[in-house]
């Protein structure tokens, strides 16, 4: 179910904005976004409600956002990536930016983003916490665990390539992530959505440039909110970090990765292992490594990538 805007010049940029139970956060959402652009008529707003709860769907009170919004009802649970490639699919403008829907937006971010993009650059936007000065610079790999980390210090270089764009702030041309196909809809529901894509647009030929000219502010959950919800997506996340790694790292890293999640996360590793077959983890890498045009060893040379121990990844 969709409702549509009225009739509006095409847009140039589509917010992309995957909402599950977040109730009014969208309509502020929205309103920052529109109101910090240098111009809004250019930009519209592409919301997905991942089948929110009674009661928690977005809301956009006021009439000339909604004007600019268009809200997409899916009454099955898409989780991150199915929801931000649903959006995708019904976006019309030239950029992809695809944040969250408890964000804020930095004044002139439209301007910014339309002269950072290119065909074959992906922008990396600066993150800030809402709640204190904290700042996020994009985020780096961790092998073979398969999880990421922020990077926290500001780049000297202002065009400084980084390995992973974040949820928050990633900037993209549509034909570029449709070419890529989007985020991996083989994950479920919520955790490595981010850096898998990163690494594949990486091994594709792309490349992710980092930019602190345009700041999102983000509510990150507090920390009772975020152990509750970590404890209930804890087997989709171990199942992802699974396939993540299944799909891209040197097959010698493959058990070792396996090792790490099964001693951290004993009562849901069988079940991830589980999915992971039934999800064709391996089919999905013969089919990335036949298609992509660089190994995962091309990621590795560019960065430098070394283990979380320190040891150089093999580049088998």
């Amino acid at each position: 179910m969709s409702h549509r805007p009225a009739d509006i010049s095409t847009p140039a940029i589509s917010v992309v904005l995957p909402a599950r139970d977040e109730g009014d956060r969208v309509g502020a959402t929205v309103a920052s976004a529109l109101t910090a652009a240098a111009a809004p008529d250019r930009v519209e707003v592409v919301v997905v409600d991942d089948s929110s709860t009674a009661g928690r769907r977005p809301r956009i009170t006021d009439a000339a956002d909604r004007r600019r919004t268009r809200v997409i009802r899916s009454e099955q649970h898409l989780g991150v990536g199915g929801a931000r490639n649903l959006a995708a699919r019904h976006a019309r403008g030239r950029l992809l930016f695809i944040t969250d829907a408890h964000t804020a937006f930095s004044a002139g971010w439209d301007d910014e983003a339309l002269r950072l993009v290119a065909p074959g650059r992906i922008v990396s936007v600066t993150v800030r916490d809402r709640a204190s000065d904290w700042r996020g610079h994009g985020c780096r790999l961790v092998v073979p665990y398969m999880g990421t980390r922020w990077n926290t210090a500001a780049p000297a270089d202002p065009a400084r390539h980084v390995q992973i764009a974040s949820s928050a702030g990633t900037v993209v041309d549509s034909a570029l992530f449709t070419r890529l196909g989007g985020y991996d809809e083989g994950m479920v529901h919520y955790g490595g959505f981010e850096p898998e894509f990163s690494v594949r647009a990486w091994r594709a030929g792309a490349e992710i440039v980092h930019t602190t000219a345009i700041e999102i502010t983000h509510r990150f959950k507090p920390p009772d909110e975020c152990t509750a919800f970590l404890g209930a997506a804890r087997t989709a996340m171990v199942h992802n970090c699974l396939r993540f790694g299944t799909v891209h790292l040197p097959e010698s890293m493959i058990l070792e990765m396996v090792r790490l999640h099964a001693l951290e996360y004993p009562d849901h590793v069988r079940q991830a292992l589980v999915m992971l077959q039934q999800r064709g983890a391996w089919q999905r890498r013969a089919h990335l490594a036949a298609s992509l045009p660089y190994g995962f060893a091309a990621f590795v040379q560019r960065f430098a990538l070394h283990d979380q121990i320190g040891r150089p990844v093999p580049q088998e």
